[in-house]
């Protein structure tokens, strides 16, 4: 594995879930010094036996799959880029990108590779144990801080349960900062994103056949269990077991949408004009980035 951008706690994470492992190992790194300093880097790359690489580019080579995990969303798809194009499999974290332009570079890149990524909120046990699909099923999704970054969690995890790509946003007119997602499947889903962060969680009331709900919390063992079942899938897809380009692509897709509902207060589908030049920037989010948040 290459890890490209030490920006977040997940880069620690992963590397601890993969050192733990005989079939994976962190080879190379490269950061970009954004959020951390040199001797972070140093030391990340101690730690684990890796490599550090001065250009992205020049870690293509070395890698069987790379990670990219800088928190600079406008990053992503210039990172992930060079290792699509190179036929190496390639994660891209959340949020996947801040423009529909950044999408349609990462699916032109990846072409036949395997592109992977975005929340790892959906590989919770208490997620990946629902059903996947169906019709005539209505999700309920409720989650903690109320900011695009984190909104993706949510984007994520209907989108994996719905299993079909999505056909409309509605802004909801209820109290709070809530959208309606209807998908080509016709299941539909409710999502609230501005829950209380002291509890934080991310919670689904899944209503059809029968009727369930998950409950996933922050604990550190619970989002160790989660990014082991994140990289196992991912593995999975380094492997050629697996392919989820397809979701990962309209999943991203899925989170602008929702934010251009929101902002334009007005219901959004694939082919609103509205999506050609919207854009999330993250400047003020950015400046104000704990990693260990």
């Amino acid at each position: 594995m290459g890890l490209v951008g030490l920006d977040t706690s997940h880069a620690e994470a992963f590397a601890d879930v993969l050192s733990g492992r005989d079939d994976a190992s962190v080879r190379g790194v490269w950061d970009g010094g954004a959020v951390r300093n040199a001797d972070y880097a140093r030391s990340f790359c101690e730690e684990y036996g890796a490599r550090r690489f001065d250009e992205p580019a020049a870690m293509v080579e070395a890698v069987d799959a790379a990670m990219v995990l800088t928190v600079d969303w406008k990053t992503h798809a210039a990172l992930a880029e060079p290792f699509l194009e190179a036929d190496v499999p390639t994660l891209v974290d959340k949020p996947l990108a801040g423009s529909f332009e950044d999408i349609a570079t990462l699916e032109a890149a990846a072409g036949d590779t395997p592109l992977f990524g975005c929340s790892a909120v959906p590989f919770h046990e208490g997620f990946t144990a629902l059903p996947r699909g169906g019709s005539e099923r209505t999700l309920f999704a409720a989650g903690y801080n109320d900011y695009f970054y984190y909104r993706t969690h949510l984007a994520d995890t209907v989108r994996f349960l719905a299993d079909a790509d999505w056909t409309e946003v509605v802004p909801g007119s209820e109290p709070g900062t809530t959208v309606d997602v209807h998908f080509t499947n016709d299941v539909h889903a409710t999502l609230r994103f501005d829950g209380s962060p002291e509890d934080a969680t991310f919670s689904v009331l899944d209503i059809g056949e029968t009727t369930r709900t998950v409950e996933m919390e922050s604990s550190s063992d619970v989002l160790s269990r989660t990014y082991d079942r994140f990289l196992d899938a991912f593995l999975d897809v380094t492997s050629g077991n697996r392919d989820d380009t397809d979701r990962i692509l309209d999943s991203g897709r899925l989170a602008l949408a929702i934010e251009a509902a929101l902002a334009e207060g007005h219901s959004v589908t694939p082919d609103s004009p509205v999506l050609d030049t919207f854009e999330v920037t993250g400047e003020s989010f950015l400046a104000d980035y704990d990693p260990y948040y």
